[in-house]
């Protein structure tokens, strides 16, 4: 028997009507419904997210689940609840089982129904926007696509979430500490989690230097990382850009200081580069190494999963061309798509051996040894098919050439093929190969992603190709406001001078870090990219200039931000239109200069 209480000739009151069951005898009392009822998903009316790995929706949820700053956080407030009893070392266990375990699933439509004595209730689907599903490993969070990111949907969302976390930590949160780290899920970097964990009261950590700052050139890289560098040839670097370098069989951060010129040959380029010693060295492409950055689905094609990714090439540095400044037939094999059929992988490796094999025996030792790891099986775990098969084509091809057999620019090579016999060095890039694997199998069994940028925030990603688009649309803002001019609607001409600004100054941020800034303001942009080069310095001012001129995002379109009667297009003098363009447009060449690299 079902019945609602407000039918039972009861008060009003629900909270005294529970009061009072609850004094009622336990074999009288009524049930609850939730007592008796479990929630299911009604799986056959699960539609998946069709973006997948483009989903901005699910992908806002799994980076603030696996930031480096989201963890640091919950590590502080695991160590607020247990006052201290918990280490540093048992609360960063406990977040990396936490989240080894937290599976993100977008679907485009999610619904739920009652269950009772393991059958279904009729008339109890309900819409939903999430849902959580367990089973003895992971714990599954389906949300329901939004595109509009509203606030109280990524709220519920976020607070569902937070309860679920606090599950898998053993319940070990009371309700303040629960609120905060819903608090905890909204923020996108680490100084956001730090004003979150000073405002509620909750001790930061000693250790916050370690994740705020990039770690220091010259020192290793955690051996559970080295196998996201990678071992392809044709990498694309920029100034200023994390690496990884080999020296004295280790791997060391380095950063990039310069290309040097007159070094035209694909695998002959070299760079400056800063490993914390007093000057910047000179190093071989060959020695230096690009993180893995995560591929990106195209349209029109499958998007490959994150494991599948790791078997296939590099994503190109955007914007660079491969060891060089200038265009060459070489460029466009590094922009190529990785090989999907072991015939393309071994006209790959063809090519490859053909330009590796003209190398002085220094440096074909060196280009040999990353293209050994680079299609190794280790190294390949998630395509192990096309792997084997290309790694047994590469050896074949080796064996031919140290005999004499090769063709093309092999066949006549000025470095002797006698001197090329590398198979006395099989035995130790083995060895590498199977660590590298090791490493990166212990770090996936306790983390939800291994993905060295989500893992690293602090370590600066410059994104060459974003900045220049964000330019490009600059460009076009400031173009369309100089057309307005002096065609009475001076409240647009500003507008849009406002969006090129903000625009140009996003691009830096793309060109300095590869991320779009957290603060939309224009003088808080120009602020922070002041410091990034020594002629970005009067950023500010002109900024200011700007906004004396009337350049503003709010006040030039809504009538709320002007006393009434008066509405935006009668409050801006037009003789301001030209001076604001020209002094947007000297801001806008200072940026494009600095993504340019023109000075």
């Amino acid at each position: 028997l079902l019945e609602k209480l407000s039918e039972c000739h009861l008060d009003s009151d629900r909270y005294e009507n529970l009061r009072l069951l609850q004094l009622l005898p336990q074999n009288v009392m009524p049930k609850m419904l939730s007592q008796v009822t479990e929630e299911k998903l009604v799986e056959s009316h699960v539609q998946l997210c069709e973006l997948e790995m483009e989903c901005e929706f699910s992908r806002w949820f799994e980076d603030h689940l696996s930031s480096a700053a989201f963890t640091y956080g919950l590590i502080c407030l695991i160590r607020d609840q247990s006052q201290g009893e918990k280490t540093q070392e048992e609360a960063n266990a406990m977040c990396k089982k936490t989240f080894g375990s937290i599976k993100i699933v977008c679907c485009r439509s999610l619904k739920t129904k009652l269950w009772v004595d393991g059958q279904p209730l009729d008339k109890t689907d309900t819409e939903t926007d999430v849902f959580v599903k367990k089973d003895q490993q992971d714990c599954f969070f389906f949300l329901k696509h939004n595109d509009a990111m509203e606030v109280m949907v990524i709220g519920d969302i976020n607070m569902t979430l937070a309860g679920e976390i606090n599950v898998l930590l053993g319940n070990i949160m009371g309700s303040i500490h629960l609120r905060v780290l819903g608090q905890l899920l909204t923020c996108g970097s680490h100084q956001d989690v730090q004003k979150c964990l000073a405002k509620n009261g909750i001790l930061d950590s000693a250790e916050a230097e370690s994740v705020l700052n990039p770690p220091a050139p010259g020192s290793e890289i955690p051996e559970e990382w080295v196998d996201s560098l990678d071992m392809g040839i044709l990498n694309n670097f920029e100034e200023g850009e994390y690496v990884g370098y080999n020296t004295n069989d280790k791997y060391v951060y380095a950063v990039v200081v310069e290309e040097l010129s007159g070094h035209c040959g694909i695998y002959t380029q070299r760079y400056k580069i800063e490993i914390g010693e007093d000057e910047p060295i000179e190093v071989s492409c060959l020695d230096m190494y690009q993180f893995k950055r995560p591929k990106k689905a195209q349209p029109g094609r499958r998007s490959c999963t994150s494991a599948e990714a790791s078997c296939m090439d590099l994503v190109p540095l955007a914007g660079a061309v491969p060891h060089s400044s200038k265009p060459s037939a070489a460029s466009s094999s590094s922009t190529r798509s990785s090989p999907a059929s072991v015939d393309e992988a071994k006209r790959e490796i063809d090519k490859c051996l053909e330009d590796i094999w003209t190398l002085p025996q220094e440096e074909r030792l060196k280009a040999i040894k990353r293209l050994y790891l680079r299609w190794h099986p280790d190294k390949n775990p998630d395509c192990p098919h096309l792997a084997t098969e290309a790694f047994k084509y590469l050896n074949n091809r080796i064996e031919e050439l140290k005999n004499g057999k090769g063709k093309g620019k092999t066949a006549g090579s000025t470095h002797s093929s006698r001197s090329s016999n590398f198979s006395h060095f099989y035995e130790q890039w083995e060895k590498e190969a199977r660590q590298h694997r090791n490493s990166r199998e212990r770090f996936s069994r306790t983390n939800n992603s291994y993905n060295f940028w989500t893992h690293n925030e602090n370590v600066p990603r410059p994104n060459k190709e974003e900045a220049q688009r964000w330019c490009r649309q600059a460009r076009c803002d400031l173009n369309a406001a100089h057309n307005d001019i002096g065609r009475a609607s001076t409240e647009w001409c500003l507008f849009k001078i406002h969006q090129a600004v903000e625009k140009a100054l996003i691009a830096a941020h793309y060109k300095r870090d590869g991320q779009h800034p957290t603060s939309t303001s224009i003088s808080a942009l120009a602020q922070g990219v002041s410091l990034y080069n020594l002629q970005l310095r009067v950023l500010p001012q002109m900024v200011a200039k700007l906004k004396t001129l009337g350049v503003d995002a709010k006040k030039t379109q809504y009538p709320k931000y002007h006393p009434a009667p008066h509405i935006p297009n009668e409050q801006f003098e037009s003789e301001n239109e030209m001076a604001a363009v020209n002094q947007a447009s000297e801001l806008l060449g200072e940026i494009e200069a600095y993504v340019m690299f023109k000075y």
